[in-house]
């Protein structure tokens, strides 16, 4: 869990935990009674930290009905550098840097699912990487060197797309960009 790097910079367990839910995949929202319940949270600590992180702007909310709506204020200045970080200490960076730098020519796109792809801390990444005449033994190897480093289980697929429902469910972190 990222507790064991940021947990000396950031004390508070449940406002870890709520960003980690909404740094990593800031396309997320949620409402306090749904984040308490994901992060098995007491909601009054989760209300707290949630109102913590909206005042000092770095969450927005709505009202929806009676219920607040929270998600990522993407226009606040730390936003970009707390996705870097906490990519960064969950993993997904050292894939991107490893598995894709060596072998990003085969490579279209990069999918991260499972409970990492919703904002939950998790010691298994699940990975799909979409491309076509991707070498299997070279992509094996570097996810063991990649588990190694970040001291995390890998799971991961090699396929040539994903089907738009299961996209909804999946968080983007690479993508091949047209050489111009």
């Amino acid at each position: 869990m990222p507790t064991n790097l940021l947990g000396p910079l950031i004390t508070s367990k449940t406002r870890l935990k709520l960003l980690l839910r909404f740094f990593v995949n800031q396309d997320l929202s949620g409402y306090l009674q749904g984040l308490s319940k994901e992060l098995e949270e007491n909601s009054n600590s989760v209300r707290v930290e949630l109102n913590r992180l909206e005042q000092a702007g770095m969450l927005q909310s709505e009202m929806d009905g009676r219920r607040k709506l929270y998600r990522v204020n993407k226009k606040h200045p730390l936003t970009s550098d707390l996705t870097t970080m906490l990519r960064k200490v969950t993993g997904i960076d050292a894939i991107i840097e490893r598995v894709v730098g060596g072998v990003k020519e085969n490579l279209d796109q990069v999918w991260i699912y499972g409970k990492l792809a919703q904002g939950l801390d998790s010691d298994v990444i699940e990975v799909v990487l979409v491309g076509s005449d991707v070498d299997q033994e070279y992509i094996a190897e570097l996810m063991g060197e990649v588990a190694k480093v970040i001291e995390k289980q890998i799971d991961y697929k090699v396929t040539c797309n994903i089907p738009e429902e299961t996209r909804s469910k999946c968080l983007l972190i690479w993508e091949k960009q047209d050489e111009q």
